[in-house]
């Protein structure tokens, strides 16, 4: 960060507005903000002064205990204690590399985790603002509350990996730190036409693979996704009937389960598939892979009509128009802009050409 803002105030403007501008995932405005203030501060160091300071700090004393056991008179004697170094050296890494974490990283993840509490609480009040305002039914359907709804498998929660920072393994590249598809998605749409679900308040998303274990940083901090609106056994269905006939899109995750398969036969059956956008699950980085539920819910909607493209890893986003035709979109992983900047984009234009078609329907008419 420092060779960058050591270069052009150029670099240091962009730096700052992408920050500031890009849709937000892992972290809120005040983080953002707080590196910002920190790397432009006197504190950040140059990037000739950092390797300097970590030269005479780190490798000048290794450099000169190696040199040093090099003058003793006799390997016999060079020997063992060359061996003792080696031993100090890599039990001093790690005792630094553990009070760096538990000193430096960990309050740090603590308290951007914090702020995340606070940004989902905030996207579960609006949700539950907008579930409000249309049960009261005081405005007519245009002038209501505008927003998407999210429908998926509440099993897949926080398993929807959609990128990772990986490790090598002897198996293949491993994700030790995961990005749910969820906390994209919800990044993806603005907040005065937000994306909501049914689901837990407050349930923030995990950064940590089920059943992956590793060092220095397995697990960073849990992350927010779309706006909860609480629902039980008996009223979720209603629940979904209402939001799914007032949303502007649906998106969702169709698998092979039994409340997805309700929801999806009940879009069917009211006319409501033209809102919605399926979602291909992705299988990134030896997380979970879709491509066994893929395959069991083809069946599924083929049986409605709806014949949907093969399992990529990579993913994939496609809708259905009212004659049952499939339009299937480009990977979603493999976007060259920001995950969440090129899902706004095409989901945006998924709606724009919804509602020229609509416009063009009541013109003809």
């Amino acid at each position: 960060m420092g060779m960058l803002f050591d270069k052009n105030v150029l670099i240091i403007v962009g730096v700052a507005g992408a920050c500031m501008v890009l849709r937000p995932i892992h972290t809120g405005p005040i983080a953002r903000s707080a590196i910002i203030a920190f790397a432009l501060s006197p504190w950040m160091p140059s990037e000739t002064s950092w390797y300097i300071w970590l030269f005479d700090t780190v490798v000048r004393p290794i450099v000169s205990g190696w040199q040093f056991i090099g003058s003793f008179p006799t390997i016999f004697l060079r020997l063992p204690c060359y061996v003792v170094f080696v031993i100090v050296v890599l039990l001093a890494v790690l005792v630094a590399e553990q009070l760096l974490a538990w000193f430096v990283l960990y309050p740090a993840f603590a308290l951007m985790e914090l702020e995340s509490v606070v940004r989902q609480t905030y996207r579960d009040r609006a949700a539950q603002l907008i579930l409000d305002r249309l049960r009261l039914k005081t405005s007519r359907p245009s002038a209501g509350p505008r927003f998407s709804l999210y429908l998926r498998p509440f099993k897949t929660a926080s398993r929807l990996a959609s990128n990772a920072i990986a490790v090598m393994t002897p198996e293949g590249p491993q994700g030790n730190i995961q990005t749910d598809f969820e906390a994209i998605l919800a990044a993806s749409f603005p907040a005065h036409r937000p994306l909501i679900a049914l689901g837990t308040p407050g349930e923030l998303l995990s950064t940590h693979p089920e059943g992956y274990f590793g060092w220095p940083i397995d697990h960073t901090w849990d992350i927010p996704g779309t706006g909860k609106i609480a629902a039980t056994e008996d009223d979720w269905r209603d629940k979904v009937l209402l939001l799914a006939d007032h949303a502007e899109q649906i998106v969702i995750v169709p698998l092979d389960f039994a409340g997805t398969k309700w929801e999806i036969r009940t879009l069917h059956q009211l006319g409501l598939l033209h809102k919605c956008v399926f979602v291909m699950p992705a299988t990134m980085y030896g997380a979970h892979d879709y491509s066994k539920e893929w395959e069991d819910v083809t069946g599924f909607l083929s049986s409605l009509g709806i014949k949907v493209p093969g399992y990529d890893p990579s993913g994939r986003l496609f809708v259905v128009n009212d004659d049952n035709q499939m339009t299937v979109f480009s990977a979603y992983v493999k976007s060259p802009l920001p995950r969440s900047i090129g899902l706004l984009i095409r989901l945006h234009t998924i709606r724009r050409r919804r509602e020229r078609g609509q416009a063009s329907e009541l013109v003809a008419t």
